[in-house]
């Protein structure tokens, strides 16, 4: 979707919207319901979820949902609830059960085989006890080259070797990727550092520095687990908070990050070398083994400048320090579980809530979720998804893109030009469903049943060194193959602005999303309308500004583009005036993109069940009292219950472009006049949303 609907291969990096975390750090707490919510009410469209005390014309999300809402509690490992939340933990259930078989054969079956490599990934990281008495001397290695860097070549030299052990960014990151105005041949890319935190508001705004100062204790503790002694940690954590704060005060904001115009710049090498003069790009590169004679592709060169103006005002040895932080933090999950209490802290402070900490095999399944995605997929497919599926998926697939087509080919509001390009940019739209037809082959990475870290150093070599093998070579796109986001075994639809193609993964194809028992209404009006809000995406605020073949590139006339702008205000507008939480609204602009896809995902649904119902008026009939129309929105509103920890949704709505889910279950289906007439809302209803406020784009 880049979008949930979301595109961490390098490709993800640099040209999509990845899946944003919904914790502050990457916490590893998973779902592990205790109280076991959804055994009370379907995982899909169920009546009993409703509460029809309530008018729908007054509160369409209580209405929808209210006996759920009442009823289902936050579990304690988690910062929120939701009926999506119940597929996650179906999937995960599923995902152990084959982690687990595949642990009891992996050392009786072919070395490299899927088999194999998850059955020994998963027997290397659930052993607590060997990983105990390891501690921390898997990184001693590292801590010894960074100790031993002592000029800026050096310094190159090695954060580029960490590059490619950690496949993370280490100040700065080199990679290949398709080129933005020319999808058919790759091009290297260069990045700054991100954030640790993830928002830069959290290192510079003034209401969160009681996070800060839970984030000092967290490295801390962290530091002083690794053997550092006390006082010299404490004062290493103030250099390293310092530090990123730094990196935090040149970030572009989360708005202006989905403007390609202000994320990307083209550079040649020598200008790079002028921009990065504290560090040795020569150097770097040769490292990696890329050409130092090509254009490269910068993102947030304001960024990549202050990282240069801060390599320059630090010392080289706070400079190692952070080095050793970050090889330190992105590490500890395949270290000792004694560095489980202090994330967990963190989080209990920062959240001002009681979690428990999930058990370790849902821990390393999890991160075998990120670093065998496919191996895992492969034996996920061949467990628990049918062709019958896939079949049925394809068919709603076709039936969204037609409908999507004729509102194209009848727009009365686009230029000839304009819709002509439009027309050419969904047919070349290409929307695969469950899995690749190309699996990545990793049968040559050496997984052993005793080495957690180094499997974790070996995978994220491979990968690495497959991105920067593709320089020179004729642009190819793994299918189903973003960690987090279109794995196979994520839970997510996904659109990628720069390949034009939409992946729907197997694990997503359950309820509540699809269920081949219920009727047609809510089928349609899940999958279907996500598949809509996908397609959405490729025309949404973000999305135009991508040509037919994915390169930037302006294809909109002017007063095409004027108009197309005063309608998505209508939508800026509405999401600026919901309150989230008390003085906390969405904000419009950053979450205009999403806003327009469910509105057009909602509306494509119900005009595919409408179709449906013309061809099959038998079907036309009530189920539990309600119409076919009604089970249409209340199915869509139903997606979208959820409770949420007010610190945790203070955070993302301040940074995800999702808007807030309650705000989902009603606000699009405003824009189509077919709600109010389903439910006999009418001017004056709170429900109501003058004509004139309604989008009418696609």
């Amino acid at each position: 979707m880049n979008k949930l609907f979301n595109h961490s291969s390098f490709m993800c990096k640099l040209l999509s919207t990845c899946i944003l975390s919904v914790f502050v750090l990457n916490t590893n707490i998973q779902a592990k319901t205790e109280l076991k919510p959804h055994e009370a009410f379907e995982r899909g469209f169920s009546v009993k979820k409703m509460d029809d005390s309530i008018s729908p014309k007054t509160d369409f999300y209580r209405y929808s949902s209210g006996t759920w809402l009442d009823n289902t509690t936050i579990p304690s490992d988690q910062l929120s609830v939701s009926t999506i939340l119940f597929q996650i933990e179906q999937i995960k259930t599923q995902l152990e059960s084959i982690v687990l078989q595949a642990s009891k054969r992996s050392s009786k079956v072919a070395k490299g085989s899927a088999i194999q490599q998850v059955g020994d990934y998963y027997r290397a990281g659930i052993n607590k006890n060997y990983l105990t008495k390891l501690g921390i001397s898997p990184l001693e290695p590292l801590f010894k080259k960074i100790n031993a860097i002592t000029s800026p070549q050096s310094l190159a030299q090695v954060i580029a070797e960490l590059q490619v052990e950690f496949n993370s960014v280490f100040l700065i990151e080199v990679g290949i990727s398709a080129d933005i105005n020319d999808i058919q041949r790759y091009s290297i890319f260069i990045r700054d550092a991100g954030l640790d935190l993830q928002s830069k508001d959290l290192y510079l705004k003034k209401e969160n520095a009681h996070i800060r100062k839970f984030y000092l204790k967290y490295i801390t503790e962290v530091l002083t687990i690794a053997g550092v002694p006390n006082l010299i940690a404490a004062k290493n954590a103030q250099e390293i908070l310092s530090l990123e704060t730094r990196i935090a005060t040149k970030k572009l904001s989360p708005v202006d990050m989905r403007d390609p115009n202000k994320k990307y710049t083209k550079m040649s090498f020598s200008q790079v070398e002028s921009l990065l003069s504290n560090i040795d790009i020569k150097v770097y590169f040769k490292t990696l083994n890329l050409p130092t004679d090509s254009e490269l592709i910068v993102l947030e060169k304001q960024s990549l400048e202050n990282i240069n103006q801060i390599m320059g005002d630090y010392s080289l040895e706070d400079i190692k320090t952070y080095l050793r932080w970050q090889v330190l933090r992105k590490s500890i999950a395949y270290l000792t579980p004694e560095f489980d209490k202090p994330i967990h802290s963190f989080n209990e402070a920062v959240y001002n809530k009681k979690m428990d900490i999930a058990p370790r095999s849902e821990k390393v399944t999890d991160s075998m979720r990120l670093l065998l995605g496919h191996p895992l997929s492969q034996l996920y497919i061949s467990k628990y998804f049918s062709n019958d599926v896939k079949i049925k998926t394809e068919a709603i697939v076709a039936d969204i893109k037609s409908l999507f087509r004729n509102r194209l080919v009848n727009n009365n509001w686009l230029s000839e030009s304009t819709k002509k390009t439009a027309l050419e940019k969904l047919d070349k739209t290409v929307i695969t469903v469950g899995y690749p037809e190309q699996w990545i082959n990793m049968s040559l990475v050496d997984i052993r049943a005793d080495d957690y870290f180094g499997n974790m150093l070996r995978l994220n070599e491979f990968k690495v060194q497959r991105n920067l093998s593709k320089y020179g070579k004729a642009v190819t796109i793994d299918g189903f193959s973003v960690a987090g986001s279109t794995m196979p075994i994520d839970t997510n639809a996904a659109y990628s602005l720069s390949s034009n193609k939409i992946e729907i993964p197997a694990a997503f194809i359950q309820a509540p999303f699809y269920d081949s028992k219920v009727d047609i209404a809510v089928n349609y009006c899940s999958l279907g309308a996500v598949i809509g809000h996908e397609i959405t995406h490729g025309f949404d605020s973000q999305g135009r500004l991508y040509d037919p073949d994915g390169n930037i590139r302006n294809w909109w006339t002017d007063e095409d583009a004027a108009n197309f702008k005063k309608e998505t205000a209508k939508l800026v507008k509405q999401a600026d005036n919901y309150e989230v939480l008390p003085g906390l609204t969405l904000n419009g602009k950053l979450t205009v993109g999403e806003n327009l896809a469910d509105v057009g995902g909602i509306s494509l649904g119900y005009e595919a069940l409408e179709k449906y119902l013309l061809a099959h008026p038998q079907e036309n009939k009530k189920i539990d009292g309600l119409t076919p129309q009604q089970r249409c929105f209340l199915t869509w509103g139903q997606l979208w219950a959820s409770k949420t920890n007010p610190q945790s949704l203070r955070q993302t709505t301040a940074t995800d472009p999702h808007p807030a889910r309650p705000y989902r279950t009603f606000s699009p289906s405003q824009h189509n006049a077919a709600f109010f007439k389903a439910f006999d809302i009418k001017k004056g209803d709170p429900m109501w949303l003058d004509k004139q406020d309604r989008v009418n784009i696609w």
